[in-house]
């Protein structure tokens, strides 16, 4: 039997107010995970990594040993998670990034746990093109890598020469929080933990919570049009189609984009973003308003495309369809474009499109708020 260590790396530099908001609430989804997960009797070590001492100094209330690594700009992901499992000897690790599995349930990390503690060689990671839960074992195998990845969206494609399987798409393990969108959505669905609904109850979220709530609405109006844009993940619209009865529209381009390197390498192109330069961004959101009446776009493929090196200030803002806080010419002109449309439209990043789109359903569908 192997010896399963969870081992979750949270941190960052926020440069911003807007940034400072996104990262107590990812704050509060690794308390309310610890909380969760310190309770699952498969887990033998719970280590928690982060840039935030006072985030480490709580984590050790729920048992979890953590340690406390200095803040980096050029922080290298793989080289550090091969250093945690060479110094700890680990034998299976769960790998989860700080804001993922807010809305995960114990037995789901119990039953991954159960399943690395007797195989001899595997892997299983939420999404492989961009992961950011990844069980893995023999832990070593990381060790042998030659081009350890950057960032966590690259280990499941570094590791696919293990045996490589999906976990289960649910809301606990495709929904992680990266953005304020990520933070309105997480805020209509009833299972989120203790810490999250503090911090959550404190944060100004509009206009952005108020055009989710309507978009939501709007998805629970039967044979409704929802137009879904971005990285979209297949899974997610047929979760919808199976529980609502709103027609979909779905324009989904460039998934697995940064694993991929054609996000660093700037050669992210997009339909719909040639389309938006070609007739303005006016008359895009004009386009929309005629053939939906609810819209969810990643707007970082569009972003990308542009060649917008955006700071997450201005990222974020734009979630929040706050133009006048945006510095960048061109992404306030765009934000500006969809705030005045007279279609609720939700910015936001990949996960919106993903598993933000399941948890949107799901507070809908199974607890009771469907129109």
């Amino acid at each position: 039997m192997n010896k399963v260590s969870l081992v979750i790396f949270e941190g960052g530099i926020p440069e911003s107010h807007v940034e400072e908001q996104v990262t107590a609430v990812r704050k509060a989804v690794v308390l309310d995970n610890l909380e969760k997960f310190s309770k699952v009797p498969e887990l033998d070590n719970i280590f928690l990594y982060t840039t935030y001492e006072e985030l480490a100094m709580a984590a050790t209330e729920y048992g979890a040993e953590s340690q406390v690594i200095p803040a980096a700009r050029e922080f290298h992901f793989g080289e550090a998670l091969a250093g945690v499992i060479r110094t700890r000897s680990l034998e299976a690790v769960i790998y989860m990034g700080g804001a993922s599995g807010a809305l995960m349930a114990q037995s789901e990390i119990s039953a991954l746990a159960r399943t690395l503690a007797v195989s001899p060689g595997a892997v299983l990671a939420n999404n492989i093109f961009s992961s950011d839960i990844v069980g893995f074992t023999p832990a070593s195998r990381l060790l042998e890598v030659a081009e350890l990845p950057a960032s966590d969206n690259a280990l499941a494609m570094t590791l696919c020469f293990l045996h490589s399987r999906r976990l289960p798409e649910t809301i606990g393990t495709v929904f992680d929080v990266d953005t304020p969108a990520d933070i309105t959505v997480l805020g209509l669905h009833p299972a989120t933990g203790p810490n999250v609904r503090a911090v959550l109850g404190k944060l100004d979220l509009e206009p952005a919570d108020s055009r989710l709530r309507k978009a939501r609405e709007t998805m629970g109006i039967p044979l409704s049009e929802i137009c879904v844009i971005g990285r979209v993940s297949p899974g997610a619209v047929l979760y919808v189609n199976e529980r609502l009865q709103c027609r979909m529209r779905v324009f989904s381009e460039e998934r697995g984009m940064k694993a991929l390197g054609r996000e660093s390498g700037r050669r992210v192109v997009s339909l719909l973003g040639y389309l938006a330069e070609e007739v303005g961004f006016g008359s895009f959101v004009r386009a929309l308003e005629k053939v939906a009446d609810a819209v969810l776009v990643d707007t970082r493929v569009l972003f990308h495309h542009l060649h917008l090196d955006l700071p997450a200030k201005d990222r974020f803002n734009s979630d929040l369809l706050r133009p006048d806080a945006i510095d960048d010419p061109v992404a306030r002109k765009i934000t500006a474009c969809l705030l005045s449309s007279s279609i609720p439209i939700v910015p936001g990043g990949h996960s919106l499109v993903s598993g933000g789109l399941r948890v949107i359903t799901d507070s809908l569908v199974d607890h009771g708020e469907l129109a």
